[in-house]
């Protein structure tokens, strides 16, 4: 036994000789700030079996059953058999450790543990990070980034784009000095499978390790999170609402999906989340969260994050942020996941009457809009109940998408700099100084 592990020190082998069995303890995959895939795979004789479970210590503290007990059996044709656990809560930056746990049968005589194997969480990425969302035009946006000092880009693709046709755009941004935050976007649909499965490519591709970042100094820039749709719990997209029975149909589609991109990221090896949508559009119905665990009860085990988009005043963002406290908590979905905020912003046309601004004065003026960002910013990360886990904080948008006075229309004038790139006067002061931290 100690001669197995000193020669394969990295494989962590036992063999269970009583069962006819090995078991080998894996890289863990999927590995963010606060979650990971842990791997092993027995292999066996014909008919051997058994029991296994997995247990994780944190450091200076007792191992603990992170996994229900499940049964392996080995048969003509089944001589290699995967294991894989996702486990969540995790602290960022803390190498933990962790184990299998084997009872072959008979049961409950020699209980076997492989050798304990380290899984590190990604470190620094559960601090509150503020960022920008890009417009459709990436390139504009990625410029928009370098004079604004983001670090982090939120930037949308369909789901189903290939990564040859995402390079340039990532280049952009990573040459700005950002962070790419991936947003897998399937408006008015859901995903198909293949497309779900797709994102493993873009971990591949892009995420730490990735190959597009083989020969380049800012490695250090590699996509950690993907999130998944957006604002797929809303209604207008779909002509329907939280009463009806698409809307929870889609809710179950939605987790499924989430768990089959899960899955595949996994698989790819990079250390990349997955950010679930957990807004509940502002109905104040927990219908989309009970649906998504109704389908998969375990999905709390998968998330790295909860994106959620609480635009307006505090008497709109602190309901809906604590609701959605609230509503995974129902699902016993740890409470370490953080919370990224992947939309917030106002809308200002320096004071010209907008069609709407989601409860904010329409005419509000860029100085009025940069305290309005500044209060509730510092009142969000202020609340007992959700402040200490909000993580991602992203600014929409990057910039006007028209001239001043050209257009009544809100969604025209959310931009922290203009239309040309030029600086909102103290809106544009007020994001550089939130960007900054």
């Amino acid at each position: 036994m100690k001669r197995m592990r000193k020669a394969l020190p990295l494989a962590l082998v036992l063999v269970l000789l009583t069962a006819g069995c090995g078991v080998e303890t894996l890289k863990p995959t999927n590995v963010t700030s606060s979650s990971a895939t842990l791997r092993a795979q027995v292999s066996c004789t014909y008919n051997a079996a058994g029991t296994v479970w997995w247990e994780l210590r944190a450091p200076g503290a007792a191992w603990k059953a992170v996994s229900p007990k499940t049964t392996y059996h080995c048969g003509l044709d089944k001589k290699l058999i995967p294991l894989s656990h996702d486990v969540s809560g995790l602290q960022p930056g803390t190498t933990y450790q962790y184990r299998l746990v084997a009872d072959p049968l008979p049961a409950g005589g020699w209980i076997v543990r492989t050798a304990a194997a380290p899984v590190t969480t990604v470190a620094g990425s559960g601090t509150f990070t503020p960022g920008i969302v890009s417009s459709a035009d990436h390139g504009l946006s990625a410029f928009a980034a370098k004079a604004l000092g983001a670090r982090t880009v939120r930037v949308e693709f369909d789901i189903a784009t290939p990564v040859s046709q995402m390079r340039s755009t990532i280049s952009e941004i990573a040459g700005a000095g950002a962070r790419p935050l991936l947003l897998a976007g399937f408006e008015g649909r859901l995903p198909t499978t293949a497309e779900a499965q797709n994102l493993a490519s873009w971990a591949a591709e892009f995420g730490p390790g990735g190959r597009f970042w083989a020969g380049r100094s800012d490695g250090r820039l590699a996509v950690r999170q993907i999130e998944f749709g957006n604002e797929t719990s809303y209604g207008y997209q779909y002509g329907d609402n939280y009463a009806t029975a698409s809307y929870a149909t889609r809710a179950e589609s939605y987790a499924r999906r989430f768990v089959e991109a899960h899955q595949a990221i996994a698989m790819s090896g990079r250390a990349v989340g997955l950010l679930a949508q957990a807004d509940d559009g502002g109905s104040g119905s927990s219908n989309w969260v009970d649906h998504m665990f109704r389908a998969v009860p375990n999905l709390g085990s998968m998330v790295d994050g909860w994106s959620v988009h609480p635009y307006g005043p505090r008497d709109r963002w602190e309901p809906k942020l604590t609701r959605l406290v609230m509503q995974t908590a129902a699902h016993r979905a740890p409470a370490s996941i953080p919370i990224d905020v992947t939309e917030y912003g106002i809308s200002s046309d320096d004071g010209a009457a907008l069609s709407d601004n989601y409860g904010w004065a329409s005419n509000a003026t860029y100085a009025q809009a940069a305290m309005l960002l500044e209060s509730s910013v510092i009142a969000m990360r202020a609340n007992p109940v959700f402040g200490k886990r909000l993580r991602l904080f992203m600014v929409y948008a990057a910039h006007d998408l028209g001239a001043p006075r050209s257009s009544y229309d809100r969604e025209r004038y959310f931009g922290a700099l203009k239309a040309n790139l030029a600086d909102k006067g103290a809106y544009t002061a007020e994001v550089r100084r939130l960007l900054a931290r």
